[in-house]
């Protein structure tokens, strides 16, 4: 393989795929990125036999077609530190060379024999989503889901497809996310299977401007998403997500309005005098106002009040406000909304259109 590759354009690559290939395995070839020169272009491949990631690279000038298996995490050191435009790549069976002006690099290379094969989206898909829809749902279901192994069937994000509908939803038994999308056409089977967190994580990189929208198929225990510069195959998460629907809570009667930004500053203002003993923070609200108070023993106690909208009855409940603080970054509305029913049920945070966030209290007596 003789290649030359614009450096800028191989580093995002490189940083997409990096994210994908395994850092701690057995398996040395997993560690690797394979990078396949074609005749106008050079794919750049990861996989840790859960999900695989197939990344086209464009601005190239190939002189002799073939692969080339690197260290992952080596390559895109050296690519990062580099200064240079264009970096020219050359391989023979065990070595690849990797030059710029005034640099010269020999790194090791793997037998491309043993690079695992990773799926590619044959035939039409099932369906077709809005590239910065899904990047949106994506970051808002995410922030929820379970990172216990011990907790496997909600260590991802379930999709639900019903015709035009595509719901997602995340929780780690704490909190619940939601968010509810439309799609252009309702053809294709319907789909309900749950996502690794890992590969949800990978849309917000991935995705750029010039992608507009992400076709989605299931080929078996796998699902396949192609994307304007790369293709990712995803095993699902087995198991019986929970019945979210039992979860959201319908009888609420009192709701606030409050500005996102006044409400974000609180929250991390009080969680400043919180611990792990006291990892909590008190919300009372009252007509037009909400006091946030919070008492770490030996360190000290805060109170801070915001303006907010709100007529209901005066209620008082407590909140891990690192669940809140993920939660309103996440926001873009100006404004969010809570509603809430009693202290020791949970409330649900409103902000953008489609997405609905439940978050179980704290005790603080």
């Amino acid at each position: 393989m003789k290649v030359r590759m614009n450096r800028q354009e191989l580093a995002e690559a490189l940083g997409a795929v990096g994210s994908v290939a395994a850092s701690r395995t057995p398996k040395p070839i997993l560690e690797c990125t394979m990078i396949e020169a074609h005749a106008d272009h050079c794919l750049l491949v990861a996989t840790d036999l859960e999900i695989g990631i197939r990344y086209t690279v464009s601005q190239v000038e190939v002189d002799e077609t073939g692969p080339v298996v690197l260290k992952a995490d080596k390559l895109s050191q050296i690519v990062r530190e580099s200064t240079d435009e264009i970096l020219e790549f050359n391989s023979d069976d065990s070595i690849c060379h990797v030059r710029g002006a005034g640099a010269h690099f020999q790194i090791y290379t793997q037998p491309p024999a043993d690079f695992p094969p990773v799926a590619e989206l044959s035939g039409e898909p099932d369906f077709e989503v809005d590239a910065n829809a899904l990047r949106r749902m994506a970051e808002w279901t995410v922030l929820a889901a379970a990172r216990e192994n011990t907790r496997y069937a909600i260590n991802g994000v379930l999709w639900e497809r019903k015709g035009k509908d595509l719901t997602m939803v995340a929780t780690d038994g704490r909190r619940l996310s939601m968010a509810q999308g439309k799609l252009e056409s309702d053809e294709g089977a319907n789909l309900e299977c749950i996502v690794p967190v890992k590969t949800m994580s990978l849309f917000p990189r991935i995705l750029g401007a010039a992608d507009k929208t992400v076709a989605v198929k299931a080929t078996g225990s796998q699902l396949v998403f192609r994307t304007a510069k790369a293709t990712i195959s995803s095993s699902l998460v087995e198991g019986q997500f929970p019945k979210y629907q039992d979860v959201i809570p319908s009888d609420c009667d009192c709701t606030a309005t409050i500005k996102t930004a006044d409400m974000l500053s609180a929250v991390k203002r009080s969680a400043l005098l919180t611990n792990e003993e006291s990892k909590g923070v008190r919300l009372s609200f009252s007509s037009g106002k909400l006091q946030l108070s919070s008492r770490a023993p030996s360190q000290g106690e805060s109170v801070i009040e915001i303006p907010i909208e709100y007529s209901d009855r005066e209620i008082e409940i407590g909140f891990n406000p690192t669940f809140l603080v993920e939660a309103l970054r996440a926001v873009q509305a100006d404004e969010v909304s809570l509603d809430l029913k009693e202290p020791n049920r949970p409330g649900v945070l409103r902000g953008d259109k489609g997405r609905l966030y439940v978050v179980m209290p704290v005790n603080l007596s």
